[in-house]
């Protein structure tokens, strides 16, 4: 009858198996380090970004587990969750989510000269709250949502010139607080690295981003195939 694996051959196997995808990523050998590989990689890989801190203690614990074992025994048993945390980080660095298909759909979106009821008429039916907004081209030139609207709103009932069916998309442009408070980033873009891009572009805005709307490579000619906003990676922003 084969014998129950420990916790440490659990956590051995995992690690060695990260040590050499760390490797096979920076086309090494095995005369690296594993930590001089997390420091090689911490500028390319957004996984190994956020888990840093944890794989320079994970290392630790390794060398630990590997080097003063006595009489075959492991001189400690890492915890179930330890265990856990390395093959999640084996898993999200071998296999990243990415932003396709995790938030991809059919996005609708609009023209200057399209009528806002329309647009009121879409997002009432397909609960949704921003549309990007397109020229003659094709190509993204602004986002619309319910804050814009909302502040069109106010606007013309102080000046008492609600008119819902004859307004456009060109009528409420102006009221949009931050322009261009988006990013476009590529169907390839991993969910960590949309983290990234949204505190780092909204660092730059010096207001938080509306949305990152994704194309095939991140250009604004091409396919709209999703948008991803804060709600939707608010638990990787937190984790």
């Amino acid at each position: 009858m084969e014998s129950k694996m420990t916790n440490a051959q659990k956590f051995l196997d995992h690690y060695n198996e990260l040590d050499q995808a760390l490797a096979k990523t920076l086309g090494q050998s095995d005369y690296e380090s594993f930590s001089q590989r997390i420091r090689q990689l911490i500028l390319r890989n957004p996984v190994v970004r956020r888990y840093k801190d944890d794989l320079h203690q994970l290392g630790n614990l390794r060398n630990a587990i590997a080097h003063q074992s006595r009489d075959g025994r492991a001189i400690a048993e890492p915890f179930d969750e330890t265990v856990s945390l390395l093959q999640r980080i084996l898993e999200e660095f071998k296999n990243p989510k990415r932003v396709i298909p995790e938030f991809q759909f059919e996005v609708f979106s609009v023209r200057s000269e399209t009528r806002l009821i329309n647009l009121l008429t879409e997002m009432k039916e397909k609960d949704f709250s921003q549309a990007p907004i397109l020229d003659d081209l094709g190509n993204i030139i602004e986002m619309i949502s319910t804050n814009t609207i909302s502040r069109w709103l106010f606007g013309e009932y102080k000046n008492q010139l609600i008119n819902l069916t004859e307004a456009k998309i060109s009528d409420l442009i102006p009221y949009i607080e931050t322009k261009e408070n988006y990013s476009l980033i590529s169907r390839n873009t991993s969910i960590f690295g949309t983290t990234e891009i949204y505190f780092k572009k909204s660092k730059e805005k010096e207001s938080k981003l509306d949305c990152m709307i994704i194309t095939h490579s991140g250009k604004p000619s091409e396919k709209l195939m999703g948008i991803v906003c804060i709600e939707d990676i608010a638990k990787y922003l937190m984790d």
